[in-house]
């Protein structure tokens, strides 16, 4: 069986808008999250903190299947193995750009998560000082 590139192409390309609606979810999820850690509502960051997890796991599980197509198609692991992927099905770029795209608004997230755990660190350490 031959794996065509335009096939590839079109996997990619789920995963892709997949990846780019979880990361969507999870930056506001995230900016929600920064009003509740400042907040005293253990409820609501229990809450909030699970629902965080679940879209961390499914971006997970995205990766895990964007990895697992490079590796059967040979071309290795990891970003490097994705780009050769890229390189080889997407010849116009419009995958690229996606991609591109979805590792930016993956850095936001990152540091929005970053910015919500300073102040939980904040709000630790002055329980702490106050016990």
């Amino acid at each position: 069986m031959t794996v065509q590139a335009a096939d590839v192409r079109t996997h990619v390309g789920r995963i892709l808008a997949d990846e780019a609606a979880l990361l969507q979810s999870l930056e506001a999820l995230l900016s929600q999250e920064a009003a509740v850690v400042r907040g005293d509502d253990v409820a609501a960051i229990e809450r909030i903190g699970a629902t965080r997890h679940d879209c961390i796991a499914a971006l997970t599980r995205l990766e895990a299947e964007r990895s697992a197509s490079c590796r059967m198609l040979s071309f290795g692991s990891g970003r490097e193995g994705f780009e050769q992927l890229l390189g080889w099905c997407d010849d116009q770029g419009e995958l690229r750009e996606r991609w591109q795209a979805n590792l930016k608004l993956a850095r936001r997230c990152k540091d929005q998560n970053d910015r919500n755990g300073a102040v939980v660190s904040v709000k630790l350490h002055h329980v702490q000082k106050l016990l």
